[in-house]
């Protein structure tokens, strides 16, 4: 067989026999046909060949995210962006320039604040928000999406006050003298608000979607393991979205789409679990929330969190609900993806998934445990035994290292973003940003991976620097881990012969670059099924 490309002048890592380069590279079609010695390599060259002179660059997998909202990004970027803005009176002054240039009532949403971030170090309120827009309802998520902060007019309008019960999985934040809600909403709260947004219009999701998944393709992300089937309508209606613009004839990126538990009943009537759909589409993990975030708060924990012992944070579900919800799922067939960030949704999550398999035993079930943040020693060890995979984000450390001994104290800290641990307990790990809680380069997972600091390097020697992973590790995350959890190992994950032509050229090698470069690499070149989905 002739290859249709050969890529040779740089190093060549397959991502297999340990992460030792190759000298050149050959693709037959959509799939790896060799990987060797410059010589091996150009005996599968033939007069219809292209040859790609990588010039000195390095050539990796494909990269994968393994988990994020790539919709909610997409349609994120048309709001507010309040990532960056350091106080509370920056904020307002965004929502105040939003206001004048909108109609009276229209809504205005942004997203990404965060209190520890911010010079005022509290939680914003509706006072806030009422004095630089009385009139258009506010609804500003922060930075985990797991609680937002609203204004009176959008109080109003969802008719929440005084007398207004917490939702059940969620709790309206009340004034401890008047009981008046001070604006926060946590966790199924939030709901009460964001059903009456109205929805983006089909074109304007399909643009934002458009712009989004090329940005992902210029990072060398090839496949997005993307949970977007709220944002999207159903579904169906998201599969059709997503199908209208993937694709070797339109942008080449592949998608597994997760299922929303809430829309299980949609997905059966449709045919659809875990696996079915093809190379380009196909359909993941049911989704369930077990808890909220680290940051808000709202992560379930075993005991109360050390700088506010009066909470242990919040159950989605009740105990015995949950525990059937999983075991339905498995019953069904399908993988389970549990967001589980506290010690106590992660016993939960575990305590369900061991029910499940012992009414309904299956092999390799790899049911995914994601974000995993506060763990124990005995939690890890638990979940290696079940075969749960974690689901890790390595980028969070950024934002939460600042703090999150802070929220658990020193001894939960110290098995919290604990990946040498739980790498060392024989838990398989895959990497993912959790877009657009945070940004969607993977690169910065990478940096977080190895270095354990922020993007400009703090704190000197990294945050518990013995959970440090190698580059090769990190790169794992990324490549054969995310594959591995998408039960596409024989698939796609490296670059052995007979594997998806999926691969990033970039412009440094990760293994000689310095750690702190990490965060700069950048792909020159993207190919997706031998087809080229981006070049610089």
């Amino acid at each position: 067989m002739r290859a249709t490309k050969i890529l040779i002048g740089g190093p060549v890592y397959t991502g297999t026999h340990g992460w030792r380069p190759a000298e050149a590279l050959a693709v037959a079609g959509d799939r790896i046909l060799a990987a060797g010695t410059r010589s091996e390599v150009w005996e599968t060259c033939g007069p219809e060949t292209q040859v790609i002179d990588l010039a000195g660059r390095t050539v990796v997998p494909g990269l994968a995210d393994a988990h994020l909202h790539v919709l909610g990004y997409a349609l994120a970027l048309d709001q507010l962006a309040l990532a960056e803005l350091p106080s509370l009176q920056a904020i307002c002054a965004a929502v105040a320039e939003a206001a004048g240039r909108l109609a009276p009532g229209e809504w205005i949403t942004g997203r990404g604040w965060d209190q520890d971030q911010l010079a005022e170090r509290r939680l914003p309120a509706k006072e806030d928000l009422d004095a630089v827009s009385p009139v258009n309802p506010v609804c500003l998520h922060r930075n985990c999406g797991h609680i937002a902060v609203v204004n009176s007019a959008a109080l109003r309008r969802a008719g929440i006050d005084r007398n207004t019960a917490d939702p059940p999985g969620g709790q309206i934040d009340r004034d401890p003298v008047s009981g008046e809600p001070t604006g926060i909403l946590r966790e199924k709260a939030m709901d009460l608000v964001t059903r009456l947004i109205p929805a983006p219009s089909p074109a304007r999701r399909r643009a934002a979607l458009e712009r989004a998944l090329r940005e992902a393709v210029r990072y060398g992300l090839t496949q997005l393991q993307t949970d977007d089937c709220r944002y999207g309508g159903g579904v169906a209606e998201t599969e059709a979205l997503f199908r209208g613009l993937v694709g070797p004839e339109a942008i080449p990126i592949r998608i597994t789409q997760l299922i929303p538990a809430e829309q299980l009943q949609e997905a059966a009537e449709l045919g659809v679990r875990t696996g079915s759909g093809d190379p380009w589409y196909r359909h993941g993990p049911v989704k369930i929330f077990a808890d909220g975030s680290l940051g808000g708060r709202t992560a379930a924990l075993l005991e109360p969190y050390a700088d506010a012992p009066t909470t242990m944070g919040i159950y989605i579900h009740e105990r015995e609900a949950f525990i059937e919800l999983v075991a339905d799922a498995h019953r069904l067939g399908h993988q389970v993806g549990c967001h589980a960030i506290g010690d106590g949704a992660a016993a939960l999550f575990l305590e369900a998934v061991a029910e499940a398999l012992r009414r309904h035993p299956r092999a390799d079930a790899r049911h995914r445990m994601i974000h995993c943040q506060v763990l124990s020693e005995p939690l890890m060890a638990q979940m290696a035994a079940l075969g749960v995979v974690g689901d890790i984000q390595p980028v969070f450390l950024r934002s939460d290292g600042y703090w999150f001994t802070d929220r658990v104290g020193p001894v939960r800290a110290a098995t919290s973003y604990a990946w040498r641990s739980m790498r060392e307990h024989g838990i398989p790990l895959c990497g993912g940003s959790d877009c657009p809680i945070e940004p969607l380069n993977p690169w910065y997972g990478v940096h977080c991976a190895v270095n354990r600091q922020d993007l400009s390097g703090h704190p000197e020697g990294g945050w518990q620097p013995a959970q440090r992973l190698t580059v090769a590790e990190a790169l794992d995350l990324y490549t054969s881990g995310a594959a591995y959890a998408n039960f596409e190992e024989a698939f796609r994950g490296s670059l052995a012969p007979g594997m998806a032509a999926d691969l990033a050229v970039l412009d440094r090698d990760p293994f000689r670059c310095g750690p702190a470069e990490l965060k700069e690499v950048r792909s020159t070149l993207t190919m997706v099924g031998g087809v080229v989905a981006y070049e610089e």
